[in-house]
């Protein structure tokens, strides 16, 4: 049975496929989108978050970790030599430490989807796999989707669609729903916002609605980068070509969560912005409209 790396597994979600679902994070990511929303998620590796306001510089930590010093009144970090063993973890008396990502087996996860069961039956929810990106853990995401299926629960990805073609056949043939983001369709634009340019990512996209998968579009919008009326006219264009091979379009409108996240993990956000006003939604929203789309917006 596979084993895998997991940053979270968080339940009665509402956001991220129909009805009451279960989300599984999975850690590791290609991609470096510079608003990510989840930089913990991004390295498949466990990672340290060290939460600098909840801790007291009582020195606990530092008889168990020798990566760490205290200097002017500072807790510093060595993170090249920080092993993750999750000593300052369980020595803080202040929850300072986290060590995000865990090995799990298949099984272990599907037990934890399984406890909730009885609420996917009634809101016609289920299991949804994101990260990070499930594709970076392909063995691993195929085989939590086949085994919750067996145990009938229904199931979705949230991707990016940087993954290997073979592993989106095979994920499509199992009936699973993909929550399929476009982060910019102009692939000069969208190497400078996320490392890669989208040729691979879009003629995925292309390839599981031409074989006529259960596809839901989402628009990761963020102030500023790819929020242009001249951005929203192309994906309008885009969706309206495409009507038929998708379910519907949503926005997922930017919020600032990952600034803080990544201060954190020792990095610093390259992105920084406040989350996205009610009147840059409502702006968003109605441009598409004018391009005859129905969009939906994400919480």
């Amino acid at each position: 049975m596979e084993t895998g790396i997991v940053f979270n597994i968080q339940k009665f979600c509402l956001y991220d496929g129909d009805g009451i679902r279960t989300c599984v994070f999975l850690k590791g990511c290609s991609l470096r989108c510079i608003w990510c929303h989840n930089p913990e998620g991004l390295d498949r590796a466990p990672t340290l978050s060290f939460n600098k306001q909840k801790c007291s510089l009582c020195g606990r930590c530092l008889t168990e970790c020798s990566a760490r010093t205290i200097d002017n009144a500072t807790l510093k970090i060595d993170r090249e030599n920080c092993v993750k063993c999750g000593k300052c973890m369980e020595i803080c008396l202040n929850d300072a430490n986290e060590i995000i990502g865990k090995k799990m087996t298949v099984q272990e996860v599907l037990d934890e989807v399984l406890k909730d069961k009885m609420f996917y039956d009634t809101s016609g929810g289920g299991l949804t796999v994101s990260g990070g990106e499930p594709s970076y853990q392909p063995e691993f995401t195929l085989e939590i989707l086949t085994l919750a299926k067996e145990n009938g629960i229904s199931i979705a990805i949230e991707t990016c669609g940087i993954g290997p073609r073979d592993f989106y056949k095979k994920v499509a043939n199992l009936g699973t729903t993909f929550l399929f983001d476009i982060k910019c369709l102009d692939p000069i634009r969208h190497t400078e916002f996320t490392g890669t340019d989208n040729s691979h990512i879009m003629s995925n996209l292309q390839y599981l609605m031409n074989r006529g998968a259960d596809i839901i579009i989402r628009l990761p919008l963020i102030p500023d980068c790819n929020d242009s009326d001249e951005d929203i006219s192309k994906l309008s264009k885009f969706l309206n070509h495409n009507k038929g091979h998708y379910r519907y379009a949503e926005i997922m409108p930017y919020h600032a969560l990952g600034i803080g996240k990544s201060e954190k993990l020792g990095t610093t956000a390259t992105y920084i912005h406040g989350s996205a006003s009610d009147a840059e939604i409502s702006r968003w929203t109605s441009l598409f409209n004018a391009h005859n789309i129905d969009i939906k917006v994400s919480k």
